[in-house]
């Protein structure tokens, strides 16, 4: 993967700050700014599970991001990343039409593997937030949780852009994660 400038000042279009302020192992995890997938390979076999991808209403913040008028539909992709047979992560990814064939083009693969394939594809920076109960992401992730629920999840998004191709791709760090380096 080659590296990418994706330094990152203030909040994104949907209030999510810059700054990471989480501590030890994760941060680093948090802060990789190639693919996280081709990270997670290093820790093991990495799987991808496809939970859902189709037309859904975006979130009120993502929908600032991708530029879409309240009440339209949107492509949204929700997958699970396995490192060994355990749930690691759980990424939700919100797009504009255009991007709709860079998600087809994934299929059941990371769509790192696209993302960061693609020469032509820009990657944005880094923004950071705890999702807690309240979050809809936080609610969708800890089904995915080993043992107790988590209060906080750890989570990070990017918008990735393509010509007119818009995709903020957000992961949640499961508490698997949390204990790697």
């Amino acid at each position: 993967m080659r590296p990418r400038n994706r330094k990152s000042r203030g909040r994104d279009a949907g209030g999510w700050p810059a700054l990471c302020t989480e501590r030890g192992a994760l941060r680093a995890w948090l802060r990789e700014t190639g693919s996280l997938t081709a990270r997670l390979r290093l820790s093991g076999l990495v799987g991808v599970h496809l939970l859902r991808q189709g037309l859904r209403r975006p979130q009120h913040d993502e929908r600032r991001a991708l530029h879409l008028a309240a009440g339209r539909l949107a492509p949204v992709r929700e997958v699970v990343l396995q490192v060994a047979g355990r749930v690691a992560v759980f990424a939700h990814t919100a797009a504009n039409l255009a991007a709709l064939k860079l998600l087809r083009r994934a299929g059941r693969r990371p769509l790192a593997s696209v993302l960061f394939a693609d020469p032509r594809v820009k990657a944005g920076p880094l923004y950071y937030r705890q999702l807690d109960a309240r979050h809809p992401l936080h609610r969708a992730a800890v089904f995915w949780c080993e043992g107790p629920e988590p209060r906080r999840l750890p989570a990070r998004r990017a918008l990735f852009v393509r010509g007119a191709a818009r995709l903020l791709v957000t992961e949640v760090f499961l508490p698997w994660s949390r204990g790697q380096s």
